[in-house]
């Protein structure tokens, strides 16, 4: 069976796929990724054979951008779905995705939510296609009424009929590593759940604070955000409101991050360009991020409490507010403010009392180890193979 897998090749966007991936390959079966060309190279560094699709005109979305750093967070998030991935990336991907579904021939497509060209190209072709989401039900629920317009507005440059109301889009099976205590009290359909990561005890890590056994605190704000010069400072304001605590604190900047740039640290605090997650979520008290969806399913599945200052992305703020309503941690979202704006001053003030009050209240530990529990009854990730095998075995 051969199945394509269809990414925008985003860092955020692409890992979730990779064990989905990787069980087609295991179970026997041909798998490329598509993705847009310039990401190509990260896909064969996965150890995948990509498809490439051509990326955005840049002119078109630098302005995007431009005008979306300008908008409330909220507004912001609705044009980045609508305009971005629903619309230059999407025109931009579709032609190259036709022309896979014509010379390569998948007989499943496996696609993410900011990458809607695939399953129209799919449809085109009639190849069928599932969902394999990285983001809420709640999530999902808020981008509807934006991912249907755009799409919509895509499927006459696919040959297809319209569908104003998303029906099709709404209809799709999804995957999903999300535990249902993440999506409770949705009326969305329910995803096919598994688990794509089994928590360890991680690797004994380096004696970077000598002699010293508090508690690590494990600082990770993901691999978008020290990209973005607003949030250049970040770091070092985490940093500065952290250190006074009795607490070892381990910084992990992004491998485009010089920690040298951050200056002496104190003996408490150590920081790095990256640390598998895992060798660190094995060994941390407490994890303060921003609400990505790896970074805080990480922490999950190993028990781990957290405090999330979420940055960029609405999905964050829904993902802190998931774990918040789980008991598992404390969202710290705040007043609503611009897309790119930083946490303010408000926010890194309480940040302290948010980790110093999970370190010291077991109720959230015991939440989060309840979630952790609750993946690690889910089904292995190789079980939904067969799944995509039956989509195939109904095509023919």
């Amino acid at each position: 069976m051969r199945i394509l897998f269809s990414t925008t090749g985003g860092t955020g966007h692409l890992i979730p796929l990779l064990p989905f991936a990787a069980a087609c390959r295991d179970a026997g079966h041909e798998v490329r990724i598509a993705t847009q060309r310039a990401r190509a190279p990260v896909v064969e560094r996965a150890g995948f054979t990509p498809a490439p699709f051509d990326d955005p005109p840049e002119a078109a979305w630098l302005a995007a951008r431009g005008e979306i750093a300008r908008m409330p967070m909220e507004q912001a998030n609705a044009r980045m779905t609508r305009d971005v991935f629903y619309g230059i990336n999407a025109r931009a991907a579709l032609p190259g995705l036709l022309a896979t579904m014509e010379t390569w021939a998948p007989d499943v497509v496996a696609f993410e939510p900011a990458e809607p060209a695939a399953p129209l190209a799919a449809e085109r072709y009639g190849i069928p296609s599932v969902c394999v989401t990285y983001i809420l039900a709640a999530t999902a629920s808020w981008a509807r009424p934006f991912a249907a317009v755009a799409a919509d507005a895509l499927r006459g440059a696919a040959c297809l009929e319209p569908d104003p109301g998303g029906e099709r889009i709404r209809a799709t099976p999804s995957l999903t590593a999300t535990p249902p205590s993440l999506d409770a009290g949705s009326d969305e359909a329910a995803p096919h759940r598994f688990r794509t990561e089994a928590a360890t005890d991680g690797a004994p890590l380096p004696d970077w604070w000598p002699g010293n056994r508090d508690p690590l605190v494990y600082v990770t704000f993901g691999s978008v955000a020290s990209e973005l010069p607003p949030f250049a400072s970040l770091f070092r304001d985490a940093i500065a409101a952290l250190t006074p605590l009795r607490a070892r604190l381990l910084v992990t900047t992004g491998k485009d991050f010089d920690p040298a740039s951050l200056g002496p640290l104190p003996p408490n605090v150590h920081a790095e360009r990256w640390v598998p997650q895992a060798d660190v979520l094995g060994h941390a008290a407490v994890m303060v991020g921003h609400g990505g969806y790896g970074t805080t399913l990480g922490a999950l599945a190993h028990g781990v409490p957290q405090a999330i200052l979420p940055l960029f992305a609405i999905d964050q703020h829904f993902n802190a507010r998931s774990v918040a309503a789980a008991g598992a941690g404390i969202a710290l979202d705040g007043a609503p403010r611009m897309a790119f704006q930083p946490p303010g001053s408000d926010l890194l003030a309480a940040l302290p009392g948010a980790v110093e009050r999970l370190l010291a209240d077991a109720s959230f530990a015991a939440a989060a180890g309840r979630v952790a529990e609750e993946m690690a009854w889910l089904p292995p990730v190789a079980d939904s193979v067969p799944m995509l095998e039956a989509l195939a075995g109904a095509r023919v």
